[in-house]
């Protein structure tokens, strides 16, 4: 099975943004996923997606894998790679509205939302995991990168309050955060240090 997926560059970016694929396949396969969702990213995206379930023979083309269970038990994989069709439009995004209205508490290496904002689940998680970072490693050098996604269950509604907690750092080639959804954990984000 195959599914081709079009999108525009967030804000500034020349890169589809992780968040956008995320987006494009819960909801593209909204009938599907049951849970156990798995999305990590390796290699960033200039050009639209096509996810298929057939991995490519050059790995090195993949730019995103997404395994999720599905609703009859199975285990589904699917793989992100660039198609030949081009990207020519970006929208606004202005993900400090988001860690404005955060919070973060040094000593617990958290931030907190208390309430919804205009974006996303997936949008407010990852501004908040950079913006969590960019606090705790004030002199690292180099750019944040979401690189994966692990959570028990697809979001349809978010909950508050929505808190992350730093977990672990691996070298800033990967760092972990867990992700709490009204008080309960749902799963964890990483983002790797390029």
């Amino acid at each position: 099975m195959k599914k081709d997926f079009e999108f525009c560059f967030k804000g500034a970016r020349d890169y589809v943004h992780g968040t956008d694929i995320y987006t494009a396949i819960t909801k593209s396969f909204s009938q599907d996923i049951d849970g156990g969702i798995d999305l990590s990213f390796h290699g960033i995206a200039r050009k639209n997606l096509t996810m298929s379930d057939l991995k490519p023979e050059d790995e090195a083309l993949i730019k995103s894998v997404v395994k999720y269970r599905a609703k009859d038990g199975s285990k589904k994989v699917f793989y992100g790679v660039e198609n030949a069709e081009s990207i020519f439009c970006n929208y606004a995004y202005e993900e400090e509205k988001i860690t404005q209205a955060s919070s973060i508490d040094l000593e617990k290496k958290s931030i907190v939302l208390e309430k919804q904002s205009e974006f996303s689940f997936i949008e407010e998680i990852v501004a908040m995991n950079k913006e969590l970072l960019l606090t705790l490693f004030p002199d690292q050098k180099g750019k944040w990168y979401f690189t994966r996604l692990q959570i028990a269950s697809s979001v349809e509604k978010t909950l508050y309050p929505l808190e992350l907690e730093f977990r672990s750092n691996f070298q800033f080639k990967l760092t972990k955060t867990e992700i709490f959804m009204n008080k309960k954990s749902l799963g964890y984000i990483y983002f790797s240090l390029i």
